[in-house]
């Protein structure tokens, strides 16, 4: 059963300091009270064609909750599995929500409506999905596995999704004592340093990846199989939201070679509601040139050409260089709606104030505290829905908790569905091959966790490289580089360098 609104108000008093009892105020309104503009609630996702969360804008004079981490690990501790996972979707919902100063309210995604809801979604797109909700607390690692519900079969049904060793199951949970908060941090650090260092030794990040794969994945290895699980969602506590999953090795081969993944804030604040994107308008936005002080992006701008002439032609428009303004990106949304927006420019995720963040455009920085702003504006998030915001060079700073929850929330601050972007600046040409055979996949599968994978897989296995001055994306599909922006002859994009930073953030479908 779902947390009524008003245990978690009892909760949250002995979980939280509250600093300021606004904030409390805020998230005790309803609907019929606020007359804010978009305000979002925490969606009900026994219902995958439910709204998508909302929130009220409460933090802009610097009122706010702090999480007392102590008393809520210890509450969550001791929490039955069911109420448990409902502590964590309330945390994360707190903690993105004082990073973009706003309240989530609603109801919280009992288990139960998380399992059928997987289950619909798999009847909808044969992608058979788990969500693993990770917990590192100080002695510990608190592992909680929700897998699909099972249901009677049908011919009408998806046959992968009703698994018989899933029906009726609860959800799993395990602790892994080896795994204390700060052994789990340091190798998590070690991780991010030695695969974004690869040149000095290529395969130095091997032992914490395995080292984390062993801790977070290895103890549902047999239930991820005998359930069929082929898509495992991480929902991420603090310090671990910047890991490249996809990179994630258990011993013998990565994560990928065995399943998609993606990241979700929680579940709760994901709109889950599938929609085929192959049938989507795309709007790509791209700064090749430097502008601002910033270094440029040559492949940017076969990128934005690739995408809109060949693999989206007829469905697509861009804006290139100096045309990349805030006043044409509101001109073009004004006259048409584009399910996927695609932004081949600088992006950064850093510490401190959110408008330290931000999307660069020619003439000017979308800062992260106007993001949702100019969402509204551009009714990103009215129906129908931008279905994915793609940022191709995007960087956040590595294990910073601000920066990791600028990143890992940008989907719902942006108003869309899903997020695409890079945890590191993977380089021009990698950003290139990743995007190019990503929009491949995506057009031919129409499943964003899905098309990720298969681009990723291709990478890894030396199919899509650059290759005599072209990009070669498989034995008959090649790319054509122009002279001048000095393509090296022949580049290897194999190591999980150039595409383990590439993460789906939000609706994975």
């Amino acid at each position: 059963m779902k947390i009524p609104r008003s245990f978690l108000g009892i909760f949250l008093s002995v979980v939280l300091v509250l600093i300021i009892f606004k904030s409390v105020n805020a998230q005790s309104l309803n609907q019929s009270d606020t007359t804010l503009p978009d305000n979002q609630e925490i969606i009900n996702n026994s219902d995958v064609t439910g709204p998508d969360p909302q929130e009220i804008p409460n933090n802009t004079d610097g009122d706010g909750i702090e999480v007392d981490r102590d008393v809520f690990d210890k509450s969550f501790e001791s929490a039955p599995v069911e109420q448990a996972v409902e502590q964590f979707e309330e945390l994360q919902a707190v903690e993105i929500g004082e990073r973009f100063g706003t309240s989530f309210y609603g109801d919280i995604a009992s288990t139960k409506e998380i399992a059928d809801t997987l289950r619909n979604l798999c009847q909808q797109t044969g992608q058979n999905a788990a969500i693993l909700y990770v917990t590192s607390l100080q002695d510990k690692l608190d592992l909680i596995l929700i897998l699909p519900s099972g249901a009677p079969q049908s011919s009408a049904s998806n046959s992968k999704c009703l698994n018989s060793a899933s029906a009726n199951l609860e959800p799993i949970r395990k602790n892994i004592p080896e795994a204390k908060h700060n052994l789990v941090q340091k190798t998590a650090q070690d991780f991010r340093q030695k695969i974004t260092n690869f040149r000095n030794e290529k395969n130095n990040y091997l032992k914490s990846s395995q080292q984390l794969y062993q801790w977070i994945v290895a103890p549902f290895e047999t239930t991820l199989q005998a359930n069929k699980i082929n898509t495992v969602i991480f929902s991420m506590d603090s310090g671990l939201r910047s890991l490249p999953i996809a990179a994630l090795h258990d011993g013998k081969q990565f994560i990928i070679e065995k399943y998609s993944v993606a990241l979700i804030p929680s579940f709760s604040l994901t709109d889950t509601r599938f929609a085929p994107i192959a049938q989507s308008q795309v709007l790509a936005v791209g700064v090749s040139e430097s502008t601002e002080e910033q270094v440029p992006l040559p492949f940017a701008g076969v990128e934005i050409s690739t995408l809109t002439n060949k693999i989206w032609q007829g469905q697509s428009q861009s804006l290139l260089n100096t045309a990349s303004t805030i006043e044409n990106l509101k001109s073009v949304s004004s006259k048409q709606r584009f399910g996927i927006i695609h932004l081949a420019t600088h992006g950064q995720f850093n510490a401190g104030e959110l408008s330290k963040s931000y999307i660069q455009l020619w003439n000017e920085k979308i800062r992260l505290n106007q993001l949702r702003g100019l969402s509204q504006e551009l009714k990103w998030s009215a129906e129908p829905k931008v279905e994915m915001l793609v940022l191709s060079a995007c960087t956040t700073a590595l294990g910073n908790d601000e920066a990791e929850l600028g990143f890992a929330g940008l989907a719902v601050q942006a108003g869309v569905k899903t997020a695409l972007g890079s945890l590191w600046y993977v380089s021009d040409e990698g950003s290139l091959a990743l995007m190019t055979k990503f929009y491949d996949q995506l057009k031919a599968k129409s499943l964003r966790s899905l098309a990720l994978r298969e681009a990723q897989l291709a990478m890894l296995k030396g199919e899509v490289r650059i290759e005599d001055g072209k990009l070669r994306l498989g034995e008959n599909n090649l790319v054509s580089l122009p002279a001048e922006i000095n393509a090296p002859d022949n580049l290897s994009l194999s190591h999980p360098y150039y595409w383990s930073a590439f993460t789906v953030v939000g609706n994975w479908n």
